[in-house]
Order: structure tokens, then C-alpha cells, then sequence
């Protein structure tokens, strides 16, 4: 099955150096023809690429299969044309002669198929690139699906780890802007986490004592005494795949309020647990149905149609993330630096979460800030809790980098986009778009964000009194600023005090920014003593003076609010 370890070196670099050169003479091109030419010829030469490393994945078969599913995964700046073929992958594995498994239980248990379990089918259920799934029968009658690795995997793996290190640090040298180094390293970490089937076993029994007191999921049992590193014996699982919406109907069972529960277990894995099944494809979910013999379909809008008559089995935990504590304390401090508008707030929680590569592209950062900023301080939490997620064009604003003043080189440098984002990330879209495929009129998000609360701003507070907190804490702020000014505006005259900025324009803004809210301010007062002395003696004026003074202060909140 597997190409011999010398001719999947050569066509690994073969396919590597062909792709290098394409998009070098590409390169040369850019110079020396329009660019909307240009543009189409880079378009027709990443499908031809992107075609053949697909092509070369698939003969090379092994790790590089895992690679090119993870590389889906984890990069967010491929071509479109990579990500389509690259999710071929997802299916395209071909299975692996009996032989070779049985060899497998000979490393392992010193013994074969046959001797272990009372039927054992010699025809794969699934293959997949670092093994496969038979059905067996235990000898007390229990059905079971068990997951075998190669028995030339761990070889294989080490040799190709090996051949893509070159790879990705050659190209590295070429495109630095990338980090793929750092994307090798990550690459490299899950692959060899999901080698260890203890670890996907363990997953497994963790997500669901997390989930315990949820009665609407089921979870295969775990048979450790016919399992090791390199096997995994698990209860076979009985069900209908979730994507099948009309069978799911005539059984009635409420796709809606499938998508609803599926979406409750992945705020409480996420925002409440830390721990998470990290790839809510639909292939790894089945609902199982009771008593559907003697069950009608139930009437539109009520009876058992509502969700009460089955359960969602969650199914393949090898990949399994968890949310770190610098994620989770970096969100909660994002929240509050949107709100404040406060740029170094929002770089510190960046960096924090490990989104920002290199701090001397502060520059670049802060226009990415302001970019999002504008088009987000508008939105309100109504209008995020009413989001229909068919309403995709509305999004596109957002995403209009044409309009930063940042070259792309510079947008990637700025930014890392962490591991644990990323797959947590990838966890989302792919909850989302099977919510979608259920029912196309759920909003996910009316669910989505009270657990978001809590995640961000603990058990006890609400998004309500947080922005609250936040608001008297910049009141008492721009209060206390006059006081500083005028000792900072001293020391000027004085002499005693000078500046230099990398930012300058940016900074003069910020300053006639704040010089705006403490003239408001001083307006504010102002007006207000005036009202109160003309209604001593001249009391038919007093009235303007205060409406004055309402007036102003609506525009000084306006400007403490929306920056």
C-alpha cells in the first residue's frame, strides 16, 4: 500500500520544487504583464497546483494524506482552489489489504483477529490515513468497532515528518511572511497526538463525564482490555447519519431540535468544560431513534416531533482540543478593550492569545484595529442575537482589506493565528453549517452567546453590567482629565517634558479626540453653572441654558461611547 520510503522522497520534493517554480517565473511575470492578466493566469495556475499536489498526496498516501488534512485546517491564506481539493482528502483514502491488520494484532496482542473476538470482518468499514475501522463481535455477543493502525505507520510517519521539515523550511526561506516553520510545528504536534489511541480513548471518556448529566447524547463504551496505543476497541454504535434530514422527518424527529441540542453541547464543551470535540463533521454524528416501530410521524409543530423521542451519538475524538488559559483570559479582556476602544488593550489581549507574530508591527496592528473597530462599534447585541446566517453579504465590509493602508506581506506578519483559534475556529464553521443544513431559519447565536457571557465575564455578570462598569470607568476617566492635562500642559511650557512618536498622525487624532470630549465636557459644566445663575434672575432664560446642557451632554456621551 505504501510507496517505498526513497521514491516517496523523491516525488514528495519533485511535486514541492515543481510548485516552487511555477509560482517564481509567476513571480517574474507580475512585472512584465497587466495585472488583471496576471491575476486570471495565478488563478489558472493554482487550480493546475493545487490539482497536483492533491494527486501526489494520494499516491504518496500515509502521513501526507493527514498533512494535507490538517494544512485544510490550520491555513488561513490558501488559494480556494487548495482548500477544494485539499477536502477531497477527507474521503479519498483507500483501504488497506487484511495482512497488513492482521499484523497489526500480531505486534500488539500476539495473536490474531480471529483468536481475539468471536467475528471479525475482514472488509474495512472506513479507512482513513493512519488506519482503519472493522466490525467485530466480542466473545459475549457485543457488537464493537475497532480501529487499527497500519503496521508501517509509525515508520512512515517519522520519514515523512523528516521529508516535510525540508519542505516547509526551504519554502520558508522564500515565503517568511508565511511562518511555515511554526506551521510545520503544529502540524507535526497533532499528528503525533492522534498516533496514540490511548489519548483518543481518554478524550472520549472525558468529553462524555463533562457531558454526563446531558441525557440527549450517547457515547460509545470503551473496551480497554482489547485496546493499546495502535488499537481501539469501541461499543459499535447504532443510528441514522444526522445530514439524512427527510428520514429523520418520516421517523419524527425534528431536525431543529437536533441542530438546537447538538449546539448546547458545543457551548457547555467550549465555554463551560475547556474540553471539546473538535470536528463536528457530519459523518461524526448519528441520531438514534426510539421506538420508531410503532411510532407515527408525528403532526407539524407538536407530539414527539419536538425532539423528546432520540439521542445524537458523538462518534471519532482523535481530534480533540482544549481551551487554554491564555485564550480564555485574552477573550475576556478583548471584550473590554472593543468596548473601551482602547488599542492597547486590544493588542495586549491579542498577544496574549498569540495572535500577534512580531510587536514592531504595532503600526500595521493599530490600522487593522481601527479597520474592524469602525465597522463593528455600530453593531448592536439585538442585532447580533437576530443574525441569520443566509444574510452572508452584510459580512463583506468587514473583510474589505482593499481599504487598509497595509500590504498583505505586512497583515501576515502582524498576525499569528494560534493553534487553538484556529481549530476552535474550524469547530464553529463546521457546528454552524451543519446547524444551517438542519435548519436554514435557526439562529445559532441566540444560543451561543448567554454561554459566551459566562465564558467571558464569569457567572456572575452580564454583558449589560460589564458595559456598564466600563462606561463609569471611562466617565471617572475623562472626569479626572483636566487635572492631568493642565499638569502635563505646565510642564510643557516649562520645558520639562518632550515626545517623539512612530505614529504621529495617529496620535495627533487621538489627542484632538480627547481635546473634543474635554471641550464638551467643559461645555457641559459650563452651561449647566450659566442655567443655574440665570434662574436666580432672569428666570425665562434658564430653560435654554439647560437644554443647552442636555445637549451637549448627549454629544459627550456620544463621543465616550463611540470613541
Amino acid at each position: 500500500m505504501k510507496t517505498k520510503s526513497k521514491l516517496r522522497f523523491v516525488k514528495a520534493y519533485v511535486c514541492a520544487l515543481h510548485l516552487f517554480v511555477s509560482y517564481f517565473f509567476l513571480g517574474l511575470l507580475y512585472w512584465t504583464i497587466p495585472r488583471k492578466l496576471h491575476q486570471r493566469i495565478l488563478l489558472w495556475a493554482h487550480a493546475r497546483n493545487a490539482q497536483r499536489l492533491l494527486k501526489t498526496i494520494l499516491k504518496l498516501q500515509g502521513l501526507f494524506i493527514k498533512v494535507g488534512q490538517t494544512i485544510s485546517i490550520l491555513t488561513h491564506f490558501l488559494p480556494e482552489a487548495y482548500t477544494k481539493n485539499l477536502e477531497q482528502l477527507q474521503d479519498a483514502v483507500p483501504p488497506c489489504p487484511y495482512e497488513e491488520i492482521e499484523q497489526r494484532f500480531l505486534e500488539e496482542f500476539q495473536k490474531k483477529p480471529d483468536e481475539i473476538f468471536k467475528e471479525f470482518s475482514k472488509t474495512p468499514l472506513a479507512s482513513a490515513s493512519l488506519g482503519q475501522v472493522h466490525v467485530a463481535y466480542l466473545k459475549g455477543g457485543e457488537k464493537v468497532a475497532v480501529k487499527v493502525q497500519y503496521p508501517d505507520i509509525e515508520t512512515i510517519v517519522n520519514q515523512d515528518l523528516k521529508i516535510l521539515r525540508r519542505i516547509f523550511w526551504f519554502l520558508d526561506l522564500f515565503f517568511p511572511h508565511y511562518q511555515l516553520k511554526q506551521t510545520f510545528e503544529e502540524i507535526s504536534s497533532i499528528v503525533l497526538q492522534e498516533l496514540n489511541f490511548i489519548n483518543e480513548g481518554k478524550n472520549l471518556e472525558w468529553v462524555q463525564n463533562n457531558l454526563k448529566d446531558e441525557k440527549d447524547f450517547l457515547f460509545s463504551k470503551v473496551y480497554w482490555q482489547y485496546s493499546t496505543d495502535r488499537i481501539l476497541t469501541l461499543q459499535f454504535m447504532e443510528g441514522i447519519k444526522i445530514s439524512q434530514v427527510d428520514q429523520l422527518k418520516q421517523l419524527g424527529v425534528s431536525p431543529s431540535e437536533i441542530a438546537k441540542k447538538l449546539i448546547h453541547a458545543y457551548c457547555k464543551q467550549i465555554f463551560i468544560d475547556g474540553v471539546y470535540h473538535a470536528d463536528p463533521h457530519p459523518g461524526n454524528f448519528l441520531v438514534s431513534v426510539e421506538n420508531t416501530s410503532s411510532q407515527p410521524s408525528p403532526p407539524r409543530g407538536g407530539g414527539k416531533g419536538e425532539g423528546e423521542n432520540f439521542k445524537i451519538v458523538f462518534m471519532d475524538f482523535g481530534a480533540t482540543a482544549r481551551i487554554s488559559d491564555a485564550m480564555r483570559a485574552g477573550a475576556a479582556v478583548l471584550i473590554e478593550g472593543i468596548i473601551r476602544r482602547d488599542n492597547e488593550l486590544i493588542r495586549k489581549a491579542l498577544k496574549d492569545m498569540g495572535f500577534i507574530a512580531h510587536e514592531e508591527n504595532e503600526e500595521s496592528f493599530d490600522k487593522i484595529v481601527d479597520f474592524f473597530y469602525d465597522r463593528l462599534k455600530d453593531i448592536k447585541l439585538e442585532q447580533i442575537k437576530d443574525f441569520n446566517l443566509n444574510n452572508v453579504a452584510s459580512l463583506q465590509d468587514i473583510v474589505e482589506f482593499k481599504k487598509l493602508d497595509v500590504s498583505f506581506s505586512e497583515l501576515l506578519h502582524a498576525f499569528n493565528v494560534p493553534k487553538d483559534w484556529a481549530l476552535l475556529e474550524r469547530a464553529m464553521i463546521l457546528l454552524l453549517g451543519l446547524s444551517t443544513h438542519l435548519d436554514p431559519d435557526l439562529n445559532p447565536l441566540s444560543i451561543i452567546i448567554p454561554y459566551a457571557e459566562k465564558f467571558v465575564l464569569g457567572k456572575n455578570k452580564t454583558l449589560g453590567e460589564f458595559v456598564i462598569d466600563t462606561l463609569k470607568q471611562n466617565v471617572l476617566t475623562y472626569l479626572q482629565l483636566p487635572q492631568d492635562l493642565a499638569k502635563i500642559l505646565k510642564k510643557m511650557n516649562r520645558g520639562e517634558m518632550n515626545f517623539t512618536s512612530k505614529k504621529q498622525n495617529s496620535d495627533l487624532r487621538a489627542i484632538q479626540n480627547h481635546l473634543k470630549k474635554l471641550n464638551l465636557c467643559l461645555c457641559f459644566f459650563g452651561l449647566l453653572f450659566a442655567g443655574t445663575i440665570l434662574k436666580e434672575e432672569y428666570t425665562q432664560y434658564s430653560p435654554y441654558a439647560f437644554g443647552l446642557a442636555g445637549f451637549v451632554a448627549l454629544l459627550w456621551l456620544k463621543n465616550i461611547l463611540l470613541g
